[in-house]
């Protein structure tokens, strides 16, 4: 699926992305391990976003069928999409799924909104500061550790410490 999203991207192909889309959508459901996701949503939905030209509220929409649907796989795919969304320099997606999830009950969505709060502080590390300044104390320690892990000593400490 992935070589095909990345083939129709090239062909600009917004119908056929449309159709992959909505047959990743309706398997997603068999997904019975994190790497099934990770190795893959990124990839699909970035080729279908990028071919679309989708703005924030279309991509949140969709976003938020998957994270409210109490799905694990469905919850992760939320939330590791964003990573196509990432490299691309639009973070805003991200620290409003990494809000969204922050008291979710399982690790590997902690380890998730982790990840892509990392990959959004390599792109810029003052947003990712500035989210961490409002919700530090509330992230769980999972998901802090994975989202501090590049910067500095001194600085992670600061941010493990919680009041």
């Amino acid at each position: 699926m992935v070589d095909y999203a990345n083939r129709m991207l090239k062909k600009r192909d917004l119908p056929g992305l449309t159709g992959l889309v909505a047959l990743y959508d309706r398997r997603l459901e068999r997904a019975n391990n994190w790497d099934l996701i990770d190795l893959s949503v990124y990839s699909i939905m970035g080729a279908y976003w990028l071919c679309a030209d989708s703005g924030t509220e279309e991509r949140r929409l969709f976003l938020k069928r998957w994270a409210d649907s109490g799905n694990l796989w469905r919850e992760r795919a939320a939330m590791v999409s964003t990573l196509a969304l990432i490299r691309r320099g639009i973070l805003g997606e991200t620290f409003w799924l990494a809000e969204h999830f922050i008291n979710h009950p399982h690790d590997l969505m902690h380890k998730a909104s982790g990840w892509m709060l990392r990959e959004a502080g390599k792109k810029d590390l003052n947003a990712l500061r500035g989210f961490l300044a409002a919700f530090h104390t509330h992230l769980p320690r999972t998901a802090l550790r994975y989202a501090i892990e590049r910067m500095g000593p001194a600085e992670r400490k600061k941010w493990m410490e919680k009041p």
